[in-house]
């Protein structure tokens, strides 16, 4: 019997199908593996991002929910707890868009139910590298001559026995699950299973992703090279963000690529790529004889084009694969060297501000010593300096803790000079007032040195800008669109908004919604208005029900749509705000929500190109999930 991955590897089944669940835990947990299980999308979702499992599966269909797997998908994808946990889709419609729809929300892999317990084991072989060998019981269950729940029992009866790989198979004949030719036929199964990777003198396969948008290429390639002793294909991409999502999640030894692709052009994959998966070499595949010195250049391995013999790019794939890289190398060294710079930035400005406290105490103290004698205790009011520097020069924060330590050195100061704790200075010295005053101080000045600046209308507006973008890059996506959408109240009178994108198949998905709505996102509902709105590329009025924006709004009366747009033509989307007012919305109004749709248009784009880092796959609304 196989063990499972190194490091005690966890998978998280997401499915209201108990038997579905049953059958996972069973052929997973007999290898070794932490099986986590969750029956709706709320509970996957908050344990995917609790527990972070080594990969998910995740079924499609949840009866009764609003959200569907790829909405979960698109969710897990935003969060940076989970955004590289490799996802596997589970779906009974295995057809190009769902496929489509699958790589769009980030999926790594997609299996189509029904699927044994070998089928599984497969993909889990791939996708997660040093997956776990199926047991004898897998292969029994495969064969149909025992169920899950028997293979649950004699795995238990087997724990019990503390005995070794063999003493699962006596434990089934045992219970009288399976004879004992059954068992042997599944050992010498299990055995062949073992042995057929190990071709190519020994050796393991090389792993290999096939990226091309001619769906014709791909499956000539992929015949081609499964054919190949040493060689596995472990992933096919339909266009150039998709390659780099397989190459993120699959580290593979070889990607085969074509440079013309949509999405995301091959060189720039080879860009992206050089810098997230070092160890993976890059063959080129194409008719663009015009880029090989600026791919070699920029790191790749060859440059096939596709004139010439496929046995040509067969060797170019081997000589690669067996070709050091020094990418790996420079990499980390530059990393090393960006992580020591900031650390060293960060430990400097720490032991300024430590510095310059002390420098303040010392001083404090020494003045206070000096006048003491002339003004009594009356002489801590000096602390009120230090502390008013302290927050002018760290902000607000270093305010409220320079307070805190003149407080506690002014009560060290009485203590040395014989008055006692409390002894009033002036009128409002006693009972703890004076420290009160002394937090205060230090946080006004602190908030006066964030407020610096800020008077003239040019500074403000600068402020936010950058403030704006700093929070529209850092946060997470889930979170940037939730904030999209409240924006939009401040941009017009409203009582909620929505927040559609698009995706594949032609419909649209709610990614961020106001209040109580929130609960509504990732369903895929699609009103008539907002048909009207994406074809038109204009913003309208319209009454705020189920037939016009797709969703039931109680108590809304009227409402906006607005595009996205990204340029005259390119919508990606749109925004909508609602009111409990009938009449509520006029051109103004209107005017203004389709300048902030163009805003947000921009937004989605921007964060499409900025994330060279995400593992997502192949389409605009894809920006939303960082």
């Amino acid at each position: 019997m196989g063990g499972a991955p190194s490091g005690s590897s966890r998978v998280l089944v997401i499915d209201d199908d108990q038997m579905v669940r049953a059958l996972v835990r069973v052929t997973l947990s007999a290898q070794g593996w932490e099986v986590l299980e969750a029956s709706t999308t709320d509970q996957g979702i908050a344990k995917a991002i609790a527990e972070r499992p080594d990969v998910v599966l995740l079924d499609v269909t949840f009866v009764g929910e609003t959200r569907d797997g790829f909405a979960v998908c698109r969710e897990l994808r935003s969060r940076r707890a989970t955004e590289r946990t490799p996802i596997v889709l589970f779906t009974a419609h295995d057809d190009p868009e769902n496929r489509a729809l699958a790589s769009a929300v980030g999926a790594t892999a997609f299996i189509a139910k029904p699927f044994g317990p070998l089928e599984l084991h497969a993909m889990l072989r791939v996708v997660v590298a040093g997956g776990p060998e199926p047991s004898v019981g897998v292969f029994l269950i495969d064969a149909g001559i025992i169920t899950a729940a028997q293979l649950e029992r004699a795995v238990a009866e087997q724990r019990l026995r503390q005995g070794g790989p063999d003493s699962l198979g006596q434990a089934l004949v045992e219970l009288g699950y399976a004879s004992t030719e059954d068992v042997r036929v599944a050992q010498a199964r299990q055995q062949r299973a073992r042995e057929a990777p190990r071709s190519a003198a020994g050796l393991a396969d090389l792993r290999v992703v096939i990226a091309d948008d001619n769906a014709a290429v791909r499956d000539a390639l992929h015949a081609a090279i499964a054919d190949e002793e040493g060689l596995s294909v472990v992933g096919l991409a339909i266009d150039g963000d998709d390659a780099l999502r397989l190459v993120r999640t699959l580290t593979p030894d070889v990607l085969v690529l074509d440079n013309d692709m949509p999405k995301r052009r091959g060189i720039d994959v080879l860009h992206a790529a050089r810098a997230d998966a070092p160890d993976t070499r890059i063959v080129f595949f194409t008719l663009d004889e015009g880029i090989r010195d600026a791919a070699l250049e920029a790191g790749a391995a060859a440059v096939v084009t596709k004139d010439q013999p496929l046995r040509v790019l067969i060797a170019e794939i081997r000589r690669a694969a067996a070709s050091p890289s020094r990418a790996a190398t420079n990499r980390g060294v530059v990393l090393a060297v960006r992580a020591a710079r900031g650390a060293s930035a960060a430990l400097a400005r720490t032991r300024q501000r430590i510095a310059v406290l002390g420098m303040l105490g010392v001083a404090y103290a020494g003045v206070f010593l000096v006048l003491e004698p002339f003004l009594g205790a009356s002489a801590s009011v000096l602390g009120l300096v230090p502390v008013g520097i302290a927050g002018a020069l760290f902000g607000p924060e270093i305010g409220v803790l320079a307070a805190l330590l003149s407080a506690a050195l002014t009560a060290a100061l009485w203590q040395g000079t014989g008055h006692l704790l409390g002894e009033p200075i002036f009128s409002v010295g006693g009972n703890g007032v004076g420290v009160l005053a002394l937090i205060g101080i230090g946080a006004g000045f602190g908030v006066m040195r964030i407020m610096r600046g800020r008077v003239g209308a040019t500074s403000r507006n600068a402020a936010a800008i950058a403030e704006t973008a700093a929070a529209l890059v850092t946060a997470d996506a889930a979170d940037v669109m939730g904030l999209l959408a409240d924006a939009a109240l401040e941009s017009v009178r409203a009582d909620a908004a929505f927040l559609y994108l698009t995706v594949p198949g032609g419909c649209v998905e709610l990614v961020g919604a106001t209040g109580a709505f929130a609960r509504l996102v990732g369903a895929r509902e699609q009103g008539e208005a907002v048909r009207r709105v994406l074809a038109s590329r204009a913003a309208a009025v319209v009454a705020a029900d189920r037939a016009m924006i797709g969703l039931e709004a109680p108590r809304m009366r009227s409402a906006i749509i607005a595009p996205l747009l990204t340029d005259s033509v390119n919508v990606v989307g749109v925004i909508i705000t609602l009111s409990s007012a009938q009449t509520a919305y006029g051109p103004t109004e209107v005017s203004a929500l389709a300048t902030y749709g163009r805003f947000v248009g921009h937004v989605i784009a921007m964060r499409t190109l900025s994330t060279a880092s995400a593992p997502s796959g192949a389409a605009v609304v894809e920006s939303a999930r960082r």
